[in-house]
C-alpha cells in the first residue's frame, strides 16, 4: 500500500466546506465523494508546533511537551522548541523498525532532522533554508531547487508593500514544494508514506481573510481579493496532481489523506489578555527596568535584572523608586512584568494564562478559582454573552509536563475573537479589529481555529462521514494502521470509522522511551533570527 498524506496547513472546515459547495475544490471533492470527508480538531492550543508534534506522534501537548515555539522561561529553560526538545516517538520510527520507507516533506516542527528510513525535508519551525537527509536527496533537491526554503516569511517578504507580489511567491512556493514531493517518489521506489504540507495556505489565512470576507472590520472594497481562495485552489491542484503521479510511477492506486493541522478564522475582535489582567489588578508592570539595555554594554546588567524580576519578590518595586533608570519600551519585554506582584499572566497567543511563580499564586487554588470565575464573567463586545470558555489544564492535558502547561486557557465561543498576549499599553482589552498595522498587530486579518480538515480516500477507506469528534492525536495511529502497524502507548486511537476492514496489524511501542533533550538545537544566532520572526508574526 501507498499512502499520502497531504497538509494543506491551516485549511478551516468550514470555508473549505463552502468552497467544496461552490466547486472550487475538485481534488478534495473527489475524495469525500469516494470516502470520508469531515472536520479535523486540532490541540490546545492550536498552534503549529503543537499540532504537528501531536500529530507526529499521536501524544497529547502533556506528554510530548510541546506548547509553543518556545518555552515559558519561568516553567523551565528558556529556549526556542524543536523536534529535537520534544517527547515521544515520531511515527518514522516505528515504520523504519517495521521494514517501511517514508518521507516527511516540509513538515513542521522536524528540525533537526533525523535519519529515517526514506527521506526528510524539514519545515517551518525551524531554519527558513530547510535541512534535508540523506545527502544524496538533498543534492538531487537542491540541484532542482537551489532557492528552496520551508516558507515565504511574510514580514520578511514585506507583504503589505506588494500583496499581489506576496501571492504569487506563495503560489508558486506550492509547485515548488510539489515538485520535492515527486523528485523524493523519483528518488524512493520503495516509499510506503509521502507526509508533506503545503505551508502557503496558512500565510494566506493569516494574511487575506480581510480581503475576502465583506464582513471583516478591516475590509476595503476597493482591496477585495480572493488570494486566500487562489492558494487554497492551488494546493488543492497539486494534491490531485501528487496523486495522479503516485499512482503511474508506483502502478497503483494510492490512499490518500489530505488534512489540516488546525482551522483558520477571521479575526472580528482582539481581546488583550494581558490588558485584560493589568486592568483587573491580576498583573502589574515595572515603571523602571534594565531590559532597554539588553543587547548593550550593559547587556550582563539586563541579563541579571531578568532573572531577578522574574524571581524576586519586591524586586521590580525596589528599583521603580530609581528616577535615573530607563522605563520600559513600548513593546515591553517579558522580564518588564513586575513577576513578584503579578498574581496572573498571559504568554504566548492563543489564551494561555500562567499564575504567577514568584508572587505565589500558583500555589493558591483559591485563587485560581476566583480567577478562571472572573474571566467566565468577560462578556462578548457584540452579543453580550458569554465571551469564553475557560478551562483548567486538567481539563485538557495528562502527563509528564503539565507542570509547563498553562493554568487556564481561554477559548472563545466565537472564534471571531482572537485572544493576544502582548504587553504593549493597549487603551482597552478589547477592541474591533479595523487596523492592520504590522508594526503593531503583525497585518494580521486571520488566526488559527480549532477545527480543521480531514479528507481521505482509496484502498483501506471507508465511505462515509468523519466523525466529529476525531482529533489530531488520531492521525498517525491511522495512517500506521494503514500500513499494517499499531502503535502502543500512545493517546490517539486509529479512526476505525473511515478504515474499510483490515483489522489491527503488528503491535508497535512508539509513545515511549524518547525524552525531549533539555538543550536548545540552535545556535544563539539562529535562536534570535527565529525569534525576531516569530515575533514578527505574533507568536512571541
Amino acid at each position: 500500500m501507498r499512502v499520502l498524506a497531504l497538509g494543506l496547513d491551516g485549511a478551516d472546515h468550514e470555508l473549505v466546506t463552502q468552497l467544496l459547495s461552490e466547486g472550487r475544490l475538485p481534488t478534495l471533492a473527489r475524495l469525500a465523494q469516494e470516502g470520508s470527508y469531515g472536520p479535523l480538531r486540532s490541540t490546545v492550543p492550536a498552534f503549529t508546533p503543537t499540532a504537528w508534534s501531536s500529530l507526529l506522534t499521536g501524544l497529547n501537548p502533556g506528554r510530548h511537551g510541546i506548547f509553543n515555539f518556545s518555552t515559558n522561561p519561568n516553567r523551565g529553560r528558556a529556549r526556542l522548541e524543536s523536534a529535537a526538545s520534544r517527547s515521544g516517538a515520531p511515527i518514522w520510527r516505528a515504520l523504519g523498525a517495521a521494514g517501511l520507507r517514508s518521507a516527511f516533506l516540509f513538515v513542521p516542527f522536524t528540525y533537526p532532522a533525523e535519519h529515517i528510513e526514506g527521506i526528510v525535508v524539514t519545515g517551518y519551525g525551524g531554519p527558513a533554508r530547510p535541512e534535508i537527509l540523506p545527502v544524496a536527496a538533498r543534492e538531487r533537491i537542491l540541484a532542482a531547487h537551489p532557492d528552496l526554503v520551508t516558507a515565504h516569511h511574510p514580514m520578511k517578504e514585506r507583504w503589505w508593500e506588494d500583496f499581489e507580489g506576496y501571492t504569487g511567491k506563495l503560489l508558486r512556493h506550492v509547485d515548488e514544494v510539489a515538485d520535492v514531493c515527486r523528485l523524493t517518489m523519483e528518488l524512493e521506489p520503495d516509499l510506503s508514506l509521502l507526509c508533506v504540507d503545503f505551508m502557503s495556505s496558512d500565510h494566506a489565512g493569516h494574511l487575506a481573510y480581510n480581503r475576502l470576507d465583506p464582513e471583516h472590520p478591516a475590509h476595503d472594497p476597493a482591496q477585495a481579493g480572493d488570494e486566500l481562495v487562489q492558494v487554497y485552489e492551488a494546493v488543492d491542484r497539486a494534491c490531485g496532481e501528487l496523486i495522479d503521479f503516485a499512482r503511474e510511477r508506483y502502478g497503483e492506486e494510492p490512499t490518500v489523506l489530505v488534512l489540516s493541522d488546525h482551522g483558520m478564522k477571521p479575526i472580528y475582535w482582539t481581546f488583550h489578555l494581558n490588558r485584560w489582567l493589568e486592568e483587573n489588578a491580576h498583573l502589574r508592570y515595572r515603571r523602571r527596568s534594565l531590559q532597554p539595555l539588553k543587547g548593550g554594554r550593559l547587556d550582563y546588567a539586563a541579563k541579571v535584572d531578568q532573572r531577578l524580576a522574574r524571581t524576586r519578590r519586591g524586586y521590580a518595586r525596589r528599583l521603580d523608586r530609581l528616577p535615573f533608570l530607563p522605563r520600559p519600551r513600548a513593546e515591553r519585554a517579558f522580564a518588564d512584568i513586575d513577576f513578584g506582584s503579578t498574581r496572573a499572566y498571559a504568554y504566548a497567543s492563543g489564551g494561555q494564562l500562567y499564575l504567577g511563580e514568584a508572587s505565589g499564586a500558583v500555589r493558591d487554588p483559591h485563587y485560581l478559582d476566583r480567577l478562571a470565575a472572573e474571566l467566565a464573567e468577560v462578556r462578548h463586545p457584540e452579543s453580550g454573552g458569554p465571551a469564553f470558555a475557560v478551562k483548567r489544564k486538567e481539563e485538557l492535558f495528562h502527563g509528564p509536563f503539565l507542570g509547563k502547561a498553562p493554568e487556564l486557557t481561554l477559548l472563545p465561543f466565537d472564534e471571531r475573537i482572537y485572544v493576544e498576549a502582548s504587553r504593549r499599553s493597549w487603551a482597552t482589552s478589547f477592541e474591533r479589529h479595523e487596523r492592520l498595522d504590522p508594526a503593531v498587530s503583525y497585518g494580521y486579518s486571520g488566526h488559527h481555529g480549532l477545527t480543521g480538515i480531514l479528507a481521505a480516500a482509496g484502498p483501506g477507506i471507508a465511505f462515509g462521514a468523519v466523525p466529529e469528534t476525531t482529533e489530531i492525536t488520531q492521525i498517525g495511529p491511522t495512517l500506521c494502521r494503514l500500513l499494517g502497524i499499531e502503535l502502543e502507548g500512545v493517546d490517539g486511537a486509529p479512526i476505525a470509522e473511515i478504515l474499510a476492514g483490515g483489522g489491527e496489524g503488528r503491535h508497535v511501542a512508539a509513545g515511549a522511551g524518547h525524552a525531549g533533550a533539555d538543550e536548545s538545537a540552535y545556535s544563539a544566532e539562529e535562536e534570535a533570527v527565529i525569534l525576531e520572526r516569530l515575533r514578527d508574526l505574533g507568536y512571541e
